[in-house]
């Protein structure tokens, strides 16, 4: 048995993150899948008093968070790298982490979840900005590459990205969102393109049709397998497969 286990929900995007780290690795591992519609089990909770995934034990001892469990592999199994080997990127990478978690990820939720259909068109803004800041930022550094920096290739950074770029066919999907095709969003366009066409990031993911069905609580506002008045299950209670459920219709393009 592995000496890596992963504690992880197959949809969830933050333990993507760690599976994709795992996978870029090749590190062997076993996983422990959680389900997000029942109540924690009392071992697990040993484990994670919080009951999130992703958790990861290595040679007995636990971590969670999952930008944190990422940072850990990278030091633990420094081979292939996924840091740049610059330390000026490097501390791009991280920066462009801290962002992803701290306004990329918190705006890409607060539109999807948002009941009050008159704030779609502020709240859209102000995901707009986020996906700026990312093109800003590769504009700087590497304007012409697809990477934060072509040399590492898929880094830290787009770890962290690639489960929510596959994610916002939500907000397109529910919401209405776009990205503009315009000159101030092309280096971010290109850089979520490289990464949706990653085999490594499909293989962790869904198909859009398969994350439309599963997250319609989420635009319902009922998030983490919470059941919506009126209804028994959770849109997230996998005993009705995906391939059976209709696809739940779409918003009208808000920008």
């Amino acid at each position: 048995m592995s000496n890596v286990e992963l504690y992880s929900m197959s949809f969830c995007p933050f333990a993507q993150r760690a599976r994709l780290m795992l996978r870029r690795k090749g590190v062997d591992f076993a996983t422990h899948e959680i389900d997000v519609t029942k109540p924690r089990s009392a071992s697990f909770l040993q484990i994670n008093p919080e009951g999130k995934v992703p958790v990861i034990r290595h040679e007995g001892r636990v971590l969670n968070e999952s930008s944190v469990i990422c940072e850990y592999l990278e030091d633990a199994f420094p081979e292939p790298p996924t840091l740049p080997r610059e330390p000026y990127t490097r501390a791009l990478a991280r920066i462009m982490v801290d962002h992803c978690n701290n306004q990329f990820v918190p705006l890409m939720y607060r539109l999807l979840m948002n009941q009050d259909r008159s704030a779609d068109a502020k709240l859209i803004d102000q995901a707009l900005a986020t996906w700026r800041w990312v093109d800003e930022l590769l504009s700087r550094h590497n304007p012409n590459g697809t990477f934060l920096d072509d040399r590492d290739g898929f880094s830290l950074a787009e770890i962290n990205y690639a489960p929510f770029f596959q994610r916002y066919c939500l907000n397109e999907h529910y919401r209405g969102f776009r990205l503009p095709d315009e000159a101030g969003f092309a280096r971010v366009r290109r850089f979520r393109d490289a990464l949706l066409g990653d085999a490594l990031v499909k293989e962790t993911g869904m198909s859009d049709e398969d994350f439309i069905k599963l997250y319609f609580d989420y635009s319902l506002g009922f998030g983490n397998g919470s059941v919506p008045p009126g209804r028994e299950r959770s849109s997230f209670d996998l005993s009705v497969p995906l391939a059976e459920r209709p696809l739940p219709p779409a918003a009208p393009r808000a920008v």
